[in-house]
């Protein structure tokens, strides 16, 4: 997880394309530091986007990158169609996690139930709200 190559963000053709090349190699998940770093980073949503879409190539997310796709459900002032994709994203994680089971898995996954329960609560779009049931469905 060492690994952050990616440079200045704001240089996002760049990091797009290296992305894309670790992306097709295999070698995402030896760069999780730097897919939080750029899921934290708020300057462009389209990294973050394309971040998220390629997550579920890794079989073994660490716990800091499963709390990263996390924050950016729990966080209100992102967009929704966002949220929708990082809950969706969250649930493959954390079951490829559980597949590498270890004792942070089941505390990882009772920090994320426990976050996702609070924020349905409260009233949500119709859309996210769905979401949201059917990650913790999938991790009940």
């Amino acid at each position: 997880m060492a690994r952050d190559p990616f440079g200045n963000l704001r240089e996002w053709d760049s990091v797009l394309e290296l992305l894309a090349d670790l992306h097709s190699t295999g070698c995402l998940a030896e760069c999780q530091r730097g897919l939080i770093r750029i899921l934290r980073f708020q300057g462009n949503w389209r990294l973050r986007e394309e971040v998220l879409k390629c997550l579920d190539q890794i079989v073994a997310p660490s716990p800091e990158l499963i709390e990263a796709v996390s924050d950016i459900v729990m966080d209100t002032n992102n967009y929704f169609e966002v949220r929708v994709l990082a809950s969706g994203v969250l649930t493959r994680l954390i079951n490829n996690r559980r597949r590498h089971s270890d004792s942070t898995s089941c505390h990882t996954t009772r920090m994320v139930v426990t976050r996702l329960e609070s924020l349905i609560e409260h009233p949500q779009p119709p859309i996210l709200e769905k979401a949201l049931s059917t990650c913790l469905q999938s991790l009940a």
